[in-house]
């Protein structure tokens, strides 16, 4: 009888294990799609900070550009009323082409300036300080910078 015995309690044994095992892959398992997921989230995080900071070297450059090549329209720019420089502030920013959508992943991606203004104006030094909010945006996640920077004429 006592052989009967040890067969019928080996099967609830390798049951157990049997089921420890797949609750082992399982949690595994769960464990891989969270931190790929969580991966993938942070990847299109930085990529829409590495956006904003295209924005705002995009900006920099036109900046820039228009410093040497057109110098009456920063000019204009510096000396304009708070109801002109919304106007002028928009024109400024309105033709900063934004890249074309990922081809390969489907991802929209996409800059802007939000908001720039000229903090303060050395023209004995030829400085300009600008305060310069740019937006990012990847596959869904966003990010804003805010810099204010020192820029030589």
């Amino acid at each position: 009888m006592s052989r009967f015995n040890r067969r019928g309690i080996a099967m609830p044994i390798i049951m157990g294990l049997v089921l420890c095992i797949a609750i082992w892959i399982a949690s595994l398992a769960w464990t891989m799609t969270n931190s790929r997921s969580q991966y993938q989230k942070i990847i299109k995080s930085r990529q829409a900070n590495f956006m904003a900071r295209s924005a705002f070297q995009h900006f920099f450059l036109k900046l820039r550009t228009m410093q040497r090549l057109c110098p009456e329209s920063i000019k204009a720019l510096e000396d304009a009323t708070v109801d002109e420089k919304r106007l002028l502030h928009g024109i400024f920013v309105e033709d900063i082409i934004v890249p074309a959508d990922d081809k390969f992943t489907g991802d929209k991606l996409s800059y802007k300036v939000s908001d720039f203004k000229f903090v303060s104006i050395d023209y004995e030094k030829s400085l300009v300080t600008v305060e310069v909010n740019t937006e990012g945006n990847y596959g869904g996640e966003k990010s804003l910078l805010k810099r204010l920077v020192r820029v030589s004429r």
